[in-house]
This record gives structure tokens, C-alpha cells and sequence, in this order.
């Protein structure tokens, strides 16, 4: 009968337990355009925007972004946050179970003189269980599972940010490279039209201020070297940091000007799709969901808390056959509530309610600047893109402008100064050309990290196997 009315009771307190505190009804999407403002070519497809970089066509790229993704170690921290709040939900979860303790005995002594001895057993098994009638604790496991998802997307925003990082960095890489070239080809350009000079010096065809005007363009352009080499062996470092490992560790070999010059097509995609593409966007809706749920924790702790507790014992002397004839039970229910700190902890429902306002508030903040990013990249894209046949024109009147004054001052029609100025013109205009081109591949790799691209759900659980395969040992360790 005692065990019926028992099992009665446990049966009314599951029926009556409930989750108290809001539900999660989901963000309250902000009002984005339909289309962008600065329209361009129509959009990419899904997968080529989950590798971006493919659409490059630089083999090298590929490798370095592969690598990074690989081995730079925030994204094995990020991985390893995952599993760290894996456990933590597990660990959560487990609260909803009883717990448990069993304990057994046995004990015999005597005399050595005789042998008469005297033994005895006895063995315990208790459990308790705080039955979760107001919805506490799985207010805690929903906010865990929102902070799991939420850990995800950041490690997939921590993806999005180093492929980006890597592909500028080694954007900038090719630019140095290309404008030290460019610049070693003027050198020589220029030391040739000083020889001419030199001559013309020496045949008292020319005062001394061409010659200076010649020495002086000369160590301008020379100028220009050490600073460029220097960029190169910063954007070497920088990506060694990237790829997890030291510079000693890369090598990079200069692509041919068709894969470095190559523009790939604009993945526009549409103001909507940032709101399931983009991982800051994606935590920041999961933050506001294990804000939310945290909400009814609080509210949980304004009510009593029910704790059931049980155990037998049983125990026998020397004939341990006593052992299971001298069991006893016992059932003991308890309920608890706070007097004094009720005033703590309105102020904590309080606390996570105005967290919540501020989480939903961060969401609309992050979905506006993520659209204001993708417009900015359009629009610094259509800058560019008109600005570079200007450029390309600009450079072959140039040359066109430096060779003629060349011949005309060996002729005498012309002054130094013009040639100088005409040199000068020409390698400003050649450099603006390879800093658009590359500024343009810039842009477009920041355009599809805007929009989201560089992650895929496949890749970051491919990557959590295997980082939880790999034993890290401790610091101690």
C-alpha cells in the first residue's frame, strides 16, 4: 500500500510539473531590402560560395586557406570550445537523474589465542532526486543547447574571418611582389636613359641639371625597393601565423599573371539570405535564445524546490545468510523555499529579462551592420572596377609619353625635366594598376565573407572528430 500511494505521488508531480518562464518564439526578422541598392551580375551558387577561393583558380590559394583551416590554432580553440560545451551539456542533462550512493561492509575480529572470532555485515543504498517540477533545470539544458549553437557559429565566423585574412594577406603578397618587379623594370629603364644622359653630359650637349634630374629619379625608384622587399617578408610572416607554423616553414612561388589577375564573378546572393548565411548573425540569434531560457531559471528559483530522498539498509553478524532478512526502507520528502532573499532574486528575473532586451537588440545591430558591410564591399567593387581601365589607360599613355620624351631629349626637343616627369608618370600609373587589380581580389574575398561564405556545417563536424581524436596533454603534463 505504501509503495502504491508512493508511486501515486511521484505520477501527481510529474503531472503537475511545468516550464515556467517565456518560450523561445524566435528573432524578430529586421525590415532588409528586398534586393541590394548597388545591384551588380547575378549571384553564385551555395557551394561555390562555401569555397570562394576555388573561384580564384590559384591552386596556391587553395592550399594556404586548406592549411590554415587546419592547423591555425584559434580554430582549434573553437573546436575545442565545441566539445568543452558538449560536456557541459551532457553535465546539464544528468541533473535530471536521481543520485545515488551505495556503501557495503563487513567486519570480523578475534583472538589469537583461541579461536573464537567475531564478524558482522552491513551494507546502505541511498538516492535522492530534486524532480524538476518548475522547469529550472531544463531551462538550463535549452540554454546550453542554444550556447552549443551558438559556439558552433562562432567557430564557423572564426572560419569565415581566416580564409578572408588569408587570401588578403596573400593578395598583398602578390602586390608587393608585382610592384617590386614593375619597379626593378623601371630602375632599368631609367638607368639606361642615364647612361644617354651621361653622354650627352660628356659631349656638352647637356648642362649638369639633367644629369642631377636623372640621378635623382633614379634614387627615387631605388627607394622604393628595400620598402617593397620589407612588405613582401611582412606578408610572408603574416601568413605563416595564419597557416599555425613559422616563415621558415612556407614557400611561395609567384602565380602567372592570368591566375593573378583573374576577377571572378560577383556572388551577390540576395539581403535575405545573410540571415541564415551569416554565423555572427546565427550566434547572435542563439545568444538570444539561451538568454531567453535563462529567463525561466530565474523565474525557477522563485519557487519552492522538492527534493525526495530514499534509502535501505540491512544488516547481519557473523551468518552472513541474516544479511537480506534484515533489510529496512525509508522515503523522506522535504520542500524548501527562500524567505529572506526574495528581493535577490526578482532582481535576478529582472537582470535576465533586460539581458534578453540587449541580446535581441545585439541581433538587429549585427543584422544591419552585416547588410551595410555587403553594400560597402558593392560599392568599393564598382569603384574599383571603373576605376581600373582608367588605370590601364592611364599606363600605356604613359609609356607611350616616357619613350617619346626619351628620343626627343636625345634629339634635343626636349629638356630632361619632361623625361623625368614622364618616367615618374608612367611608374605611378603601372603601380596603380597592380594595387587596383589587387585591391579588386580584396574586395571580393571581404564581399564573400560578408555574405556568409566560407563555412559548411560537414566541414566544422569533419574537423571536431578529428581534434577529438588528438590527445592534448595539460600544461602539468
Amino acid at each position: 500500500m505504501k509503495r502504491l500511494l508512493t508511486l501515486s505521488a511521484l505520477s501527481a508531480l510529474f503531472a503537475c510539473s511545468c516550464l515556467v518562464g517565456p518560450d523561445y518564439k524566435g528573432v524578430q526578422n529586421v525590415d532588409l531590402p528586398v534586393t541590394w541598392v548597388n545591384a551588380l551580375p547575378p549571384a553564385s551558387n551555395e557551394a561555390s560560395l562555401t569555397q570562394w577561393w576555388k573561384a580564384f583558380g590559384d591552386p596556391q590559394l587553395d592550399g594556404l586557406i586548406a592549411t590554415a583551416l587546419r592547423n591555425n590554432p584559434d580554430q582549434i580553440t573553437a573546436m575545442l570550445t565545441i566539445l568543452n560545451a558538449e560536456s557541459n551539456l551532457r553535465s546539464m542533462r544528468s541533473r535530471l537523474l536521481p543520485e545515488g550512493s551505495v556503501s557495503f561492509g563487513g567486519r570480523n575480529s578475534g583472538s589469537f589465542n583461541t579461536s573464537t572470532s567475531h564478524g558482522s555485515w552491513d551494507g546502505s543504498l541511498s538516492a535522492s532526486w530534486s524532480p524538476d517540477v518548475w522547469g529550472g533545470t531544463r531551462r538550463s539544458i535549452e540554454s546550453a543547447v542554444a550556447m552549443l549553437h551558438s559556439d558552433y557559429a562562432a567557430a564557423a565566423a572564426s572560419r569565415v574571418a581566416l580564409a578572408s585574412s588569408v587570401a588578403g594577406t596573400y593578395f598583398d603578397w602578390i602586390s608587393a611582389k608585382e610592384s617590386l618587379r614593375v619597379a626593378e623594370e623601371q630602375l632599368v629603364f631609367q638607368e639606361r636613359t642615364h647612361r644617354r644622359t651621361q653622354v650627352r653630359a660628356q659631349n656638352g650637349l647637356d648642362a649638369g641639371l639633367a644629369l642631377e634630374q636623372s640621378s635623382a629619379t633614379i634614387a627615387e625608384t631605388r627607394a622604393q625597393i628595400p620598402g617593397l622587399k620589407a612588405q613582401i617578408s611582412i606578408c610572408e610572416n603574416t601568413l605563416a601565423t595564419y597557416l599555425g607554423t613559422t616563415v621558415d616553414k612556407i614557400s611561395l612561388t609567384m602565380p602567372s599573371p592570368a591566375v593573378y589577375n583573374r576577377i571572378p564573378r560577383v556572388p551577390t546572393g540576395l539581403p535575405s539570405d545573410l540571415l541564415r548565411r551569416r554565423p555572427d548573425i546565427i550566434r547572435a540569434e542563439y545568444d538570444l535564445h539561451a538568454d531567453v531560457a535563462n529567463i525561466g531559471v530565474q523565474v525557477a528559483a522563485l519557487f519552492p524546490n522538492i527534493s525526495l530522498t530514499g534509502s535501505t539498509s540491512a544488516g547481519a553478524g557473523s551468518d552472513f545468510a541474516d544479511f537480506f532478512r534484515s533489510a529496512g526502507w525509508s522515503l523522506v520528502g522535504s520542500l524548501g523555499t527562500t524567505v529572506f532573499n526574495r528581493t535577490a532574486l526578482n532582481e535576478n528575473v529582472t537582470q535576465a529579462k533586460l539581458s534578453s532586451y540587449a541580446s535581441a537588440q545585439a541581433y538587429r545591430k549585427t543584422v544591419l551592420e552585416a547588410f551595410a558591410e555587403v553594400e560597402e564591399c558593392l560599392i568599393d567593387y564598382a569603384r574599383l572596377t571603373n576605376q581600373l581601365p582608367q588605370y590601364v589607360e592611364a599606363a600605356r599613355a604613359n609609356k607611350r609619353a616616357a619613350e617619346i620624351s626619351e628620343r626627343l631629349h636625345q634629339t634635343g626637343n626636349t629638356d630632361f625635366l619632361n623625361v623625368a616627369t614622364a618616367e615618374r608618370a608612367w611608374l605611378s600609373s603601372e603601380l596603380n594598376i597592380i594595387s587596383t587589380r589587387q585591391q579588386i581580389r580584396k574586395t571580393l574575398a571581404k564581399l564573400c565573407s560578408a555574405l556568409g561564405g566560407g563555412w559548411d556545417d560537414r566541414r566544422i563536424l569533419d574537423e571536431k572528430r578529428e581534434i577529438r581524436k588528438t590527445n592534448y596533454p595539460t600544461p602539468a603534463e
